[in-house]
This record gives C-alpha cells, sequence and structure tokens, in this order.
C-alpha cells in the first residue's frame, strides 16, 4: 500500500528532515523486488573475485541509496536536499570508473572499430523512437511549455544526472560483458542488464511504471548490453546512452529557463 506524500517540512527543522520522511518505510515491493535484483547482480560480481568485489560493493550500496525514505514526491525538497538524491546516484556508479583505473582495467579505455559508433547512433534512434517523446514540439519549446517549469536548481540537478550517470552506468552494469568468459559470461551480463532496469525502480518513481517506459527500458537494457557484448567496448554503449538522453537533458534544460523568465 502506498503512502501518501508528506507535507513539506518546515524552515530550520534540518536536511535530513527535508530529505527524508520515515513513513515511507518499509518501501513498496515493487522497490524491494529492484533492490533484490541488484543485489543478485551485486553477488554474481563478487564471485568472480578481484577488482568485480569492488564493483559488488558498489551495486549493493547503489540498492541501499536507492531504498534510503526519500521524501516523495521529489517535488516537495528543495536546495539540497533536492540534490542529495541525485548526487548518489551518480557518484555511487561512477566512483568504478576511478577503481577501474587505479586498478589498470583494460576494458576502461579499449576502443573498437569505428563503424560501432555508427551502429550506437542507430540504436539511440529505435530507443528515441520507441520512447515516443514529440520531437517537432520539443524543439519549437513547446513541450516544455507543456510539461510546464520547474524550478531552475532541480531542472539543473536533472541534466547534470543525465550527462553524467551514463558513464557510471556504463562502467558498473556493463563493464563485465568486455572480457567475460564460460557461464558467467552470459549470466552475470543478463543479471547486471536486470539490476540496470531495477535501479531505476528502486527509487520510488510511479510514472516508470507505465507499460511503455517499461518495455523501453528493456530494450534500452538488451541493445548497450549487445552493444558492449559485441563490440568488446563500454564506448559504443556509452555513446548510444548520451544521445538517448540528450532530448531529456534539452527538455530539463528549455523548462528551466521557462522557470527563469516566467
Amino acid at each position: 500500500m502506498s503512502t501518501p506524500p508528506s507535507a513539506p517540512a518546515a524552515a530550520g527543522t534540518g536536511f535530513l528532515a527535508r530529505a527524508f520522511d520515515r513513513a515511507a518505510w518499509p518501501p513498496q515491493l515493487v522497490r524491494l523486488l529492484s533492490a533484490a535484483v541488484m543485489v543478485a547482480f551485486a553477488v554474481a560480481l563478487w564471485s568472480q573475485g578481484g577488482t568485480w568485489r569492488a564493483a559488488a560493493a558498489l551495486v549493493a550500496l547503489d540498492a541501499l541509496a536507492g531504498l534510503l525514505p526519500w521524501r516523495m514526491p521529489r517535488t516537495l525538497r528543495t536546495g539540497a536536499a533536492y540534490w542529495s538524491e541525485n548526487a548518489i546516484a551518480v557518484a555511487v556508479p561512477i566512483s568504478f570508473i576511478a577503481v577501474a583505473a587505479a586498478t589498470d582495467m583494460p576494458w576502461l579505455t579499449r576502443g573498437t572499430a569505428w563503424w560501432w559508433y555508427a551502429v550506437a547512433l542507430a540504436v539511440a534512434a529505435v530507443l528515441l523512437l520507441a520512447g515516443g517523446m514529440n520531437f517537432r514540439l520539443l524543439l519549437s519549446g513547446d513541450l516544455a511549455f507543456l510539461v510546464g517549469p520547474s524550478t531552475p536548481l532541480q531542472a539543473r540537478t536533472r541534466v547534470a544526472t543525465g550527462i553524467l550517470a551514463p558513464f557510471g552506468e556504463e562502467a558498473l552494469y556493463r563493464s563485465f560483458a568486455v572480457t567475460a568468459a564460460g557461464p558467467a559470461g552470459l549470466v552475470v551480463p543478463l543479471l547486471g542488464a536486470a539490476a540496470f532496469i531495477a535501479r531505476h525502480h528502486v527509487g520510488d518513481s510511479h510514472w516508470r511504471k507505465a507499460p511503455r517506459v517499461l518495455a523501453v527500458e528493456l530494450l534500452a537494457a538488451l541493445c548497450l548490453l549487445a552493444l558492449v557484448a559485441l563490440s568488446g567496448s563500454i564506448l559504443p554503449a556509452l555513446l548510444a546512452h548520451l544521445v538517448n538522453n540528450a532530448p531529456s537533458v534539452l527538455l530539463e534544460h528549455q523548462r528551466s529557463e521557462k522557470e527563469s523568465h516566467g
């Protein structure tokens, strides 16, 4: 049973009171199941040993961060209380890039044939069409008007998240597919694809329950995984991921501008 959002905390009650709502705990079943999928991926990574154990710890931390009793809806939060959730969501997976650099993991800088990047652009185009965004309205600015303005802080936070999150997500959730072999070469990457979807549901995002959204998430997870596994590099998938996020980033920027000039 869902818990109705709490009223905004009064000024001066402290950062935690603004960021969290204890009534949101325990989480809904879908959030717990999403966290369980992420933990299953973490266990699979842990069993590979070495640097993958650092990845496993970060995936588990990612799940735990999503299960925190964040105050909902997010628009009730302002300032650092809103920014904090997004910062954690970006910082946890992206920190695996630092781990990979420190341990000289070969997939971090491994490139591939140029035509895989063309394939990546085609994949991004398919995902964007599947998402159903009206690009005519987006480019004219009318879509931002229809969606409604957003506070500059919240919109700019989502812009930063849309740009930075793909780097960490590709590193943490798909890099294993570059060098994997044997039975683990199939099972662990597929668990990673499932965990990639799950991390978007471990937080309380009701709009993601729409069938079309779920279908596009599944398509994206499988397509990006295939790009990594077949090309032997995370870079084409990273390109496709960034291009896929670009329209949403533009929309958030436009919403911010409308609020600023409204």
